[in-house]
């Protein structure tokens, strides 16, 4: 089994994209011929867990197999557009997953100081970008993930309300 390509497509009712594989399952019977399976990228581990062989990627292809990891990247790239947070501060591990280094600051940026439902977070820098986009989506209605971006969470640490124009990357 090999991977092939991705294809991307978009529901236009709910508007949510759905990413497919595409796999080439090759026999080492000469009797049977070869075959293609398109998958949901999502369904992509249930595929691993039930063959008993490898599934190549030998052509390094990129696919999301979750929700929630192509909300990271979404939700990455919105605060790429947010400036950077600069520090002093030594960069400690997340205390989220403990093997990333700490790359982002929660601030209020989105209001100003008094308005809104967002408030400032005073804590210091100590999650990475992967373990705070994983807090920030499981907070929200996981019924509509279309409205996850436009959505608040709390500080894990001190639960002060923040959105995503609230997260900066920490500058190196």
């Amino acid at each position: 089994m090999s991977i092939q390509s991705t294809e991307e497509h978009i529901d236009p009712e709910t508007r949510l994209t759905a990413q497919f594989i595409n796999i080439n399952v090759s026999s080492v019977n000469p009797a049977s011929a070869d075959f293609k399976i398109r998958l949901n990228s999502t369904d992509y581990n249930d595929l691993c867990n039930k063959v008993s062989g490898p599934i190549l990627n030998v052509r390094n292809v990129v696919f999301h197999q979750t929700l929630t990891e192509r909300f990271e990247e979404a939700f990455k790239e919105e605060v790429r557009q947010n400036g950077l947070y600069t520090t002093d501060r030594e960069r400690e591990e997340c205390i989220g997953c403990l093997y990333a280094l700490s790359d982002v600051k929660i601030s209020k940026l989105c209001d100003e100081r008094s308005v809104g439902d967002c408030k400032h977070c005073l804590c210091r820098p100590m999650w990475c970008m992967r373990c705070i986009a994983k807090w920030f989506a499981n907070r929200q209605d996981q019924g509509s993930p279309e409205k996850w971006l436009a959505g608040k969470a709390p500080c894990p640490t001190c639960r002060s309300k923040f959105c995503l124009r609230d997260v900066q990357f920490i500058a190196s």
